[in-house]
């Protein structure tokens, strides 16, 4: 009697785990192909506003511009004279002040998007503090 018991609990365990279940689709972005390459670093830009410059030094030249939550693809890097690092991107050089470094861009990302929703949160907070302050004022 037990054995049959057994048997049949397994048949149960085997027939209902075994129902519907849909195959499963592994899709590759290819959007990025240096992704993922061994050899890459991405750099979040982790300040509101930074300028790249023309040299390694802040009071270098700037080249252009970008902002908070920015992915770049690094380039090289770098010391300085006072032996602080900076990286070399495509329109110019950025100090390790104002980035975070990864091997992979999805890495990246993660940060990137985390830094943008803490932005957008801090701004709405800032803006309802700021009504409330113009309602206790009249």
């Amino acid at each position: 009697m037990k054995i049959k018991t057994i048997i049949l609990t397994i048949f149960c365990v085997l027939l209902f785990s075994c129902n519907g279940k849909d195959e499963l689709n592994i899709v590759l972005d290819n959007s990025e192909p240096l992704a993922l390459a061994p050899d890459v670093s991405w750099a979040v830009i982790t300040e509101p506003y930074v300028a790249y410059k023309e040299e390694k030094s802040w009071t270098s030249n700037g080249t252009g511009h970008c902002r908070l939550g920015d992915i770049i693809q690094v380039q090289g890097k770098s010391l300085d004279k006072e032996n602080k690092i900076w990286y070399l991107f495509e329109k110019g050089w950025i100090s390790e002040d104002c980035v975070t470094v990864f091997n992979n861009r999805y890495k990246a990302k993660t940060l990137a998007e985390s830094l943008l929703k803490k932005k957008k949160k801090n701004k709405r907070v800032k803006m309802s503090l700021i009504i409330a302050e113009i309602g206790t004022s009249h």
